[in-house]
């Protein structure tokens, strides 16, 4: 099957890459003259993050392969040379690849994942004029060259919070983990929610263990049914995933709350099939990318390595592809800032439409997802435009 074209706002296709290590795709007919754009691309490859930084590598090398398969070789005018490098354990780990990507001449950095990582290599890539597209979804290490590719926890819950409070869910409880995360949620969902003049209350925070889960829900519980009917919380906003959130989930059915009658909304951590499989989650809410252009990833990801992907490599595929857009018509570099910052946006293939903003933060159209037996289905389809 042909690989789908990556698309972008500025360009229709996007340039052929070539691949340093580990992967070398066929040149094809390009030619060895066309001048060559050197992007480190920097993931945990090992440790106990390696399985998600090799899966972001394989979306990027996919990537390159896509492009390939989808420019005519007299259109080409730039190429790039992607250099893969593991982060190691550690944030000064991450400092000696970067300085090594550099010393073999990379101009841009995409990655890394983890925002002590990005801390620790914007100040070399700031002295050196290298601008990064890191994958944190942390806005505190977004500025100026630095920009924050991951999805941001922040436009998530305003994205959220307007579709439930127009369908009137004027009073929402949260429970969320007593972490940065947790603190993040809490301050961002009582200011979006309070502009409404919504309320959010009761707030539980708890330590990541079952007994403090079960302790943190049985206060809220208690707080439902002390509370007159009309005063009662209508939805609660649970900002967790994975195993915590079943945690939650076993200890919402011991207590007291019908969650017949109560919605519960979240955050694109929920942007996993296995939520689906919850009975608990039927009909529940939360805030995602446009599925049917990750939906197309994940089929020819599957179809090229036999296993599924995991989400975070939709960015890998994105950011490679954005790179190659802003290459293909341009000899040497065309990686700018007022290329990057383009006020229109790019289409991201795996993810759709986003766009990077000059204070280093990025800007995402979300749609609403309700979960249902079947999977996920889109209730509120995510603008097209900025």
């Amino acid at each position: 099957m042909q690989a789908p074209a990556p698309v972008a706002q500025k360009a229709a296709q996007p340039s052929p890459i070539m691949v340093e290590t580990p992967i070398v795709p066929s040149k094809g007919s390009i030619s060895v003259d066309v001048p060559a754009v050197k992007v480190a691309i920097l993931l945990p490859l090992s440790g106990e993050s390696s399985a998600v930084g090799n899966a972001m590598l394989d979306a990027a090398t996919m990537a390159v392969s896509d492009s390939y398969l989808t420019i005519a070789s007299d259109q080409i005018h730039s190429r790039i040379i992607l250099i893969p490098k593991d982060t190691g354990q550690t944030a000064a780990d991450t400092k000696v690849s970067a300085q090594q990507a550099i010393d073999q001449g990379a101009t841009f950095i995409i990655g890394p994942l983890f925002s002590q990582s990005v801390n620790a290599i914007a100040p070399i890539a700031k002295e050196k004029h290298i601008k990064l597209l890191t994958f944190s979804n942390n806005s505190a290490v977004a500025e100026e060259g630095v920009y924050v590719f991951g999805f941001l926890p922040e436009q998530q819950i305003d994205r959220m919070s307007e579709y439930a409070y127009l369908h009137n869910f004027q009073r929402i409880a949260l429970l969320a983990p007593n972490d940065a995360y947790g603190e993040k949620v809490k301050t961002r969902l009582i200011d979006s929610y309070g502009h409404k003049g919504g309320t959010v209350a009761p707030v539980e925070l708890y330590a990541p263990s079952p007994s403090n889960i079960d302790a943190a829900v049985t206060r809220l519980s208690q707080t439902y049914a002390n509370l007159p009917e009309e005063r009662r919380f209508q939805a609660i906003f649970i900002a967790e995933g994975g195993t915590q959130l079943k945690n939650i989930i076993a200890a919402l059915k011991k207590s007291k709350i019908d969650l017949t009658k109560i919605k519960l909304i979240g955050t694109g951590q929920w942007d996993d099939p296995g939520i689906a499989k919850i009975p608990e989650m039927q009909g529940a809410w939360f805030p995602a990318a446009p599925p049917e252009a990750y939906d197309i990833f994940e089929k020819r990801f599957v179809a090229t390595y036999n296993y599924q992907p995991i989400r975070l490599a939709s960015l890998a595929y994105d950011a490679v592809t954005l790179v190659s857009t802003l290459t293909m018509a341009t000899p040497g570099s065309g990686i700018t800032t007022e290329a990057l910052t383009d006020p229109a946006g790019f289409i991201g293939p795996a993810n759709s439409l986003y766009r990077l903003n000059p204070d280093g933060t990025s800007q995402r159209q979300l749609g609403i997802m309700e979960v249902s037996g079947d999977g996920f289905k889109v209730i509120d389809p995510a603008l097209k435009h900025f």
